[in-house]
């Protein structure tokens, strides 16, 4: 039926006031017919409507702007009044009329659709390309869907597939992708057989072929990320896409970047340049100023930069300033500031202080780190105290047996008591305080001091972490009268340096000195990191000690015109930016990505942002990210497209290392910190039986201690047999493996095995047939860390994370993957690692728990 329609009744009854020129208007194949009040009717073809219709819609009425008539001899028609007034609600009219609009539209949709499929069939679909497909796409049906209402009733497979284009249709993408891939894999599959001993795995081949704009492969322990990294290279020249000069090649090391090229060289016979970050630094520069950089000694050497600093330190000590500065900044803030509140016990508070040498500056043991600034402060204001004597509170009639209360401090020449109450903000007691008994004992001490008139000062541990403390004792010590004289400066430094506390904040300074070159900071940003953390008192003082130092730093090497190796980098990046150095790489590949600092990634992105059609690769797990004391940000690969712009990821799943046993626990520890990019790894070695073993032991010395250590080495040589196998022993501190003589004393009585070693991030790279972690117990140096980094130290670093003891889980991800067949975990009883609680309480943890079971319970 062909659709013939009119303007309603009270249009055409005011028709010439309205505007409204037709009468009639008829849908056929030939076209449009256009019936008019005052003209001859008119045929516009569908050829002429499909030009560049222009509808103008509107509520009830869409308007139709119409081509010019042309007479039979070509020459020009009466123009075409603009047609108003025509319903919406006409749909039957308005279905035909696009219907056949879209028909005229056919053969361009098939032409567009092949042109832009011949670009998907030549190269991997990048996610630049795509953007501009879905440009093309869209552009070409802007041009058919211009005079449409509704999308066509029956629309033609290149229309369908056009709209999906245009609509950034994921599944499009990945299918074209996919096809792309197929085709290659097939093409070089000779070529993925002898990169290495062993053919690559399809995940491996696969990511060597993927060549998006920004690619990222996450590389889990054991996966074969070098060889990925070669295969990429080996790809680009087997197809073309590169010659080796393209290339750029970056390792984080020397034998890194060496190994890699050797690799290529002598497996496959390609001559690429593999480069550390530190040598892509000294070429950019070296192109740009025309002579290579000299590189600072004080870069070079670090014992040479402690003493380089140490003696700066030394002279900016003769500066009374800089000197009061700092002998201020030792009184309050030398220790941590750590608080009962922080312990799950008092034993184990007085193991942290015993650990941290929290000991006043009149070197007495101190129950508190407050406790400890309050008697440093006294000291230093030449205020005579006692510490913690008795006799001072007399015990009040029909007290019973009670003990008489002590106080914290006794000014002998004043007679005033200074007492450090257990209580926080909220009135809440430590864990391991019975609340009740506490304040009646509290209660009790303030009736004593009242009964006895004696005058008291009462303090709170949590003002030593708002910063608060000193001022508030000085305030309250100014209303008893008391006015301090304090000590002159160098009789304060001389008991700073005879308590040997200048040497590691001197170690300190030089580590931030380091961290603020390779992780800069404008002024406002790192004020801004200051407000929001705790204690920013102790920070903005600390740094405050740090700017001369960085100043005269700056200004030795200025003096010797020499740069240190971040200079090297920011003056690297700066010339990329400035377009003063023309890259000639098309290709990046980057090694260890998860490691990178943000100079480093900004130094990576600006020179593929410089090179048109340029491709970033860069391989990395973010599981084994556990340098950020050095600088390094894990959020540059979780977030890899935040920062690099879009990007295709892919996971190598499957490692080469352990067992499959190890990897189901591993993973599963690892992701509970929802922040990792998850991926699943599977092993070629499928086991069922549990692969971890748990001995819980009850000594301070396990690493010393023959019922632990020698216990577990039995174990494995009973597991090896005949076999040789190796065995490497870890650690989150050094302290807690066996020192040279144990190792050695070790290896003599258990020479089927070969021993080694190791902290935790030693062991990055590392693999051992057994894995041996030691050291897993609560407390600020058990495993995790209460705290892994000096409070100055982490103002510096990449912004923290959210998820409690993120950096400490990935570092146990790392020890657990270290072994081939199985893992030993050793734990303290009595303080054992949160790790170790989450591992025996969740039942979706494979454990072996009763290999030692007779140890374990002959201990008890």
């Amino acid at each position: 039926m062909t659709p013939t329609i009119s303007p309603p009744l009270l249009v055409r009854l005011f028709a010439r006031q309205l505007g409204c020129h037709w009468t009639r208007l008829t849908v056929d194949s030939d076209g449009l017919h256009v019936c008019l009040a005052d003209a001859p009717a008119q045929l516009i073809p569908w050829s002429d409507l499909a030009v560049d219709p222009r509808l103008h819609t509107g509520t009830l009425f869409h308007r139709l702007a119409m081509p010019d008539a042309e007479a039979e001899d070509g020459a020009p028609g009466p123009a075409m009044p603009m047609l108003g007034w025509i319903g919406r609600w006409h749909r039957h009219f308005w279905r035909a009329f696009g219907q056949q609009l879209h028909q005229q539209h056919t053969p361009d949709f098939a032409q567009q659709l092949q042109r832009i499929e011949a670009n998907v069939r030549r190269a991997y679909v990048r996610s630049s390309t795509w953007s501009q497909l879905q440009a093309q796409a869209a552009a070409v049906l802007s041009r058919s869907e211009a005079g449409l209402l509704h999308a066509p009733a029956r629309p033609n497979i290149h229309y369908q597939r056009l709209k999906r284009i245009a609509s950034g249709d994921a599944c499009l993408l990945q299918r074209y992708r996919e096809h792309y891939l197929d085709t290659q894999q097939a093409r070089h599959s000779a070529l993925f057989e002898r990169i290495e001993r062993l053919p690559l795995t399809s995940s491996q081949q696969r990511a060597c072929m993927t060549l998006d704009d920004g690619n990222l492969v996450l590389a889990g322990a054991g996966s074969g990320k070098t060889s990925t990294l070669i295969g990429r290279a080996a790809y680009l020249i087997a197809s073309g896409q590169a010659q080796p000069q393209d290339i750029l090649l970056l390792a984080f090391g020397r034998q890194a970047a060496s190994e890699m090229q050797q690799r290529l060289q002598q497996r496959l016979g390609i001559a690429l340049d593999a480069t550390t970050f530190h040598a892509l630094g000294q070429r950019i520069m070296s192109a740009v100023e025309g002579r290579r950089p000299r590189i600072s000694p004080l870069a070079q050497d670090d014992a040479r930069l402690g003493r380089w600093m140490s003696q700066q330190l030394e002279a900016l000590l003769e500066t009374p300033e800089y000197r009061r500065q700092l002998l201020d900044y030792m009184v309050l803030f030398a220790h941590p500031s750590d608080t009962p509140f922080d312990f799950a016990s008092a034993e184990e508070h007085q193991r942290f202080l015993h650990a941290s040498a929290v000991r006043s500056l009149a070197d007495e043991p101190v129950h508190s780190t407050a406790a400890c600034m309050i008697a440093d402060w006294l000291w230093s204001q030449d205020i005579d105290y006692r510490y913690q004597p008795a006799g001072i509170y007399a015990v009040p009639e029909g007290a019973g047996g009670h003990t008489a209360p002590v106080p914290d401090f006794y000014l002998p020449a004043q007679d005033i008591c200074i007492d450090l109450v257990l209580l926080d903000e909220n009135e809440a007691t430590p864990a391991y305080l019975e609340p009740v008994a506490y304040r009646q004992q509290l209660d009790a001490l303030r009736h004593t001091a009242r009964a006895k008139s004696q005058r008291r000062i009462e303090l709170f541990h949590y003002q030593q972490a708002d910063g608060s403390l000193i001022d508030t004792l000085a305030r309250q010590l100014a209303k008893q009268g008391v006015a301090p004289q304090p000590k002159p400066d160098p009789s304060r430094l001389e008991r700073l340096q005879a308590r040997g506390l200048l040497q590691p904040f001197c170690e300190l300074l030089t580590q931030l000195l380091r961290v603020s070159r390779s992780v800069p900071h404008d002024t406002d940003q790192l004020q801004a990191r200051i407000d929001t953390r705790h204690e920013s008192q102790r920070l903005e003082q600390g740094l405050a000690l740090l700017q001369p130092l960085q100043a005269r730093y700056r200004a030795q090497l200025q003096a010797d015109g020499e740069i240190d190796f971040d200079d090297m980098i920011a003056r690297a990046l700066e010339y990329v930016e400035q377009g003063r150095f023309a890259s000639p790489w098309q290709h990046i590949l980057v090694d260890e990505c998860q490691d990178i600092s943000l100079l480093r990634a900004r130094l990576i992105r600006a020179l593929r942002n410089t090179v048109p059609g340029a491709a970033l690769f860069a391989v990395g797990d973010d599981w084994q990210s556990i340098y950020r004391f050095a600088g390094s940000d894990v959020g540059l690969t979780t977030g890899f497209a935040d920062f690099f712009g879009p990007a295709s990821i892919t996971a190598l799943d499957q490692t080469f290392r352990f067992n499959s046993s190890i990897g189901a626990l591993a993973s599963r520890f690892v992701l509970k910190n929802p922040a990792q990019l998850p991926k699943q790894l599977r092993s070629g070695a499928e086991v069922d039986a549990p692969a971890v073993s748990m001995l819980k032991h009850h000594s301070r010395a396990p690493a010393a201690d023959p019922a632990v250590l020698e216990r577990v080495l039995q174990a494995v040589c009973q597991r090896s047999g005949d076999q040789h196998s190796s065995v490497l022993i870890m650690a989150r501190n050094r302290f807690s493996l066996p020192d040279s003589a144990r190792l050695a004393q070790l290896q003599q009585r258990f020479g089927q095995v070969q021993l080694d070693a190791c902290t935790l991030h030693a062991a990055k790279g590392r693999e051992a047939d057994f894995a041996i972690i030691l050291g897993l117990e609560s407390g600020k140096y058990g495993f995790p860390a209460d705290r892994s980094v000096h409070p100055l130290l982490d103002a510096l670093l990449p912004g923290g994370e959210t998820f409690p003891h993120a950096e400490e889980r990935r570092l146990f991800y790392v020890a657990l993957t270290r072994a081939r067949h199985r893992v030993y975990l050793l734990y303290n009883g009595n303080r054992p690692s949160c790790f170790i609680t989450e591992l025996l309480t969740d039942p979706q943890y494979l454990l072996e728990r009763n290999e030692f079971e007779p140890l374990n319970a002959a201990a008890h």
